[in-house]
């Protein structure tokens, strides 16, 4: 029995696997956008070599359809594959007959499409949106405006500000159900402000704690706990989407503790230090 592909997904430090997916031949697109770029460029390597010493090999079985080219020559069969696919033709080998045209177009015409894909996946993978957000190790309980909050802090990592940034934060919630079975699902916490129109520097997600809050009640509880926070914006110097996203565990959130300062004025300038993003330290009062 054939084991079930299963793909490994970073939900911004939550992993979870996925059991049974679909073969990547199925979405060829999206599993080369998905791949690191060493893969990348060792899968269209090969591609190309493979590509080449096909129509290597039908020029070495033509004898004569090249000329300058060695009686059964592999090797000059792929060299002018080579050549012919980067359409960049040395003149020393060219088609001598009919068969070698036929063949010499074929391939040109496979190079065009060959050459379009490829720059078109390349152009998309630089395009694609980006992490341009880095967020605080740790989520904090803390005091807010005189009452319990859930707070996150982060920043972003751009030269420039990053223009209509929404915020959301959410927890796993766990319902058992009468049978034995669970399900959970997401709950989003409303936040005391979700959109930030620009920012330049850092920003403090906070989530008000009434009496009675669910999420603390599981925080406080032994079972499963997970916390989601993303945020998605746009890169005012790309005019592109930027994106971040954050998971938390129970251990990963503290109580009776506030964040120390990034933020500070330096020579009229504010200096924002990103060494800090993660540093708490016990409430003070």
């Amino acid at each position: 029995m054939s084991r079930p592909r299963q793909r490994s997904i970073d939900l911004g430090g939550l992993r979870a696997i996925k059991v049974g997916t679909p073969s990547a031949w199925g979405d060829l697109y999206y599993h080369t956008m998905e791949m690191g770029w060493p893969a990348f460029v060792g899968w269209v390597s090969l591609v190309f070599v493979l590509l080449n010493l096909a129509f290597g090999a039908v020029y070495a079985a033509l004898p004569g359809a090249i000329g300058g080219m060695a009686r059964g020559s592999l090797v000059d069969g792929f060299f002018f594959s080579v050549e012919t696919l980067g359409t960049v033709g040395y003149g020393n080998m060219a088609p001598a007959t009919h068969g070698g045209h036929a063949v010499a177009a074929l391939e040109i015409l496979l190079g065009i499409f060959y050459s379009a894909t490829i720059t078109g996946l390349i152009f998309s993978r630089f395009s694609r949106p980006r992490n341009s957000f880095v967020f605080s190790d740790k989520a904090v309980i803390g005091e807010f405006d005189g009452g319990p909050a859930l707070m996150i802090r982060l920043a972003s990592t751009r030269a420039r500000p990053v223009a209509d940034v929404n915020a959301q934060v959410a927890w796993l919630q766990r319902h058992e159900l009468p049978d034995g079975g669970v399900f959970r699902q997401l709950v989003e916490l409303p936040l005391t402000r979700s959109n930030n129109p620009q920012m330049a520097l850092a920003w403090m997600l906070i989530h008000r704690l009434e009496e009675g809050s669910p999420m603390l009640a599981a925080w406080r509880d032994a079972g499963e706990f997970r916390l989601v926070a993303s945020v998605s914006g746009l890169d005012t110097l790309l005019a592109a989407q930027a994106i971040g996203g954050r998971s938390y565990r129970r251990d990963d959130v503290v109580s009776d503790h506030e964040y120390v300062d990034v933020v500070d004025e330096d020579d009229g300038a504010f200096r924002l230090d990103l060494r800090k993003i993660s540093d708490v330290r016990p409430r003070r009062g």
